[in-house]
């Protein structure tokens, strides 16, 4: 079995420091298993890939190659714009018009580009973004800013076509294919190193720039800050390569996805990441364990963090070793490593 963690690996040191003394008494069958695994730690550059190590693990996953000098991130286009289309069908719902039409309008779809709304917070040092999962956006109120900011696209080689709720699949002209990052790479950090300063981009810029003066003052806008909300103020564009075919199931040991870290972890808020990891260590790892404490069976964990991944191995002890004591690995040189 292989268990995924997005959101497993804290970034900074002195927090991961932190994080790692409450660790035995918090998770005490992962603190056991991290004692016990092989790891393999690998460094992760999201300002190169285009998106997160979780984002990178589920489109190679789904089968995706980026294009020579592509990022990998780009594949994010194709595999949400799907995504979205296959959700209701996946809950025995009809289709929305709007997932019906979105890929016929656009055909040939060989270039898929999503926008997010999103809100970007400013203050005297820097900007932020605020992702879309934040903003708790309703389908009246993505309607509505749509439908104020369709007009800016006429006379453009840009569109935009609503996929969900704050979720919109974008046409670009066909030679502009800027180098992006999903917002979950950049949530969290400072925009000054993510924003695309090329002069091809240009027009993009424009036409945000355009659409953020309309959104300025929306109803909408209004409405959510009378309800205490963040506004929207900005879309941010990412995506960018063409669909493919995902390979053929092939036989493979089982994948459980485990996401429980993941708001607590974008929102840096490390009490409430101990919290879920402790009901996480109970709910899914325990339940895995023989009378030892180890897996009952052949276990890989994938932990992922903002800048790197760490794969672990345990295999099961034979019956004659099983009770001799084991040496515990280092775990926390690659927990909290050191420049």
């Amino acid at each position: 079995m292989l268990i995924v963690l997005p959101g497993a690996l804290p970034a900074s040191p002195p927090i991961a420091d932190e994080l790692a003394k409450r660790l035995p008494a918090t998770a005490p069958t992962l603190h056991a298993w991290l004692r016990a695994a092989e790891a393999r730690a690998a460094d992760f550059d999201p300002h190169d890939a285009g998106c997160t190590p979780y984002e990178a693990w589920q489109l190679a996953r789904a089968g995706f190659q980026p294009a020579p000098g592509q990022q990998i991130g780009a594949g994010l286009g194709p595999l949400l714009a799907q995504a979205t289309v296959d959700a209701p069908r996946a809950a025995g719902q009809a289709a929305s018009p709007a997932s019906r039409i979105a890929v016929p309008s656009f055909a040939p779809p060989d270039a898929v580009w999503i926008a997010d709304l999103a809100h970007v917070a400013l203050s005297t040092e820097s900007a932020n973004l605020l992702p879309l999962e934040a903003l708790s956006l309703s389908a009246e109120e993505d309607a509505a800013l749509h439908e104020s900011a369709r007009p800016l696209f006429a006379g453009t080689d840009f569109d935009a076509l609503p996929l969900a709720p704050g979720r919109w699949r974008m046409r670009l002209p066909a030679d502009l294919r800027p180098r992006t990052a999903s917002p979950a790479a950049v949530g969290g950090q400072s925009l000054a190193g993510w924003w695309n300063q090329d002069a091809a981009v240009r027009p993009w810029r424009r036409l945000m720039n355009e659409i953020q003066m309309v959104w300025h003052d929306h109803p909408v806008n209004q409405s959510r800050a009378d309800r205490g909300l963040p506004p929207v103020n900005t879309l941010w564009l990412y995506g960018g390569a063409a669909p493919w075919t995902p390979p053929a199931a092939a036989s493979a040991p089982p994948v459980q996805v485990v996401e429980d870290l993941l708001p607590a972890y974008a929102a840096e808020d490390w009490g409430t990441w101990l919290q879920a990891l402790q009901q996480l260590d109970a709910r899914v790892l325990k339940p895995l364990s023989d009378a030892r404490g180890m897996p009952a069976g052949p276990t890989d964990i994938l932990l992922l963090g903002r800048d790197r991944r760490v794969d672990l191995t345990l295999k099961p002890r034979s019956r004659l070793l099983a009770w001799l004591p084991s040496s515990a690995k280092n775990w926390s040189a690659w927990w909290s490593p050191r420049a």
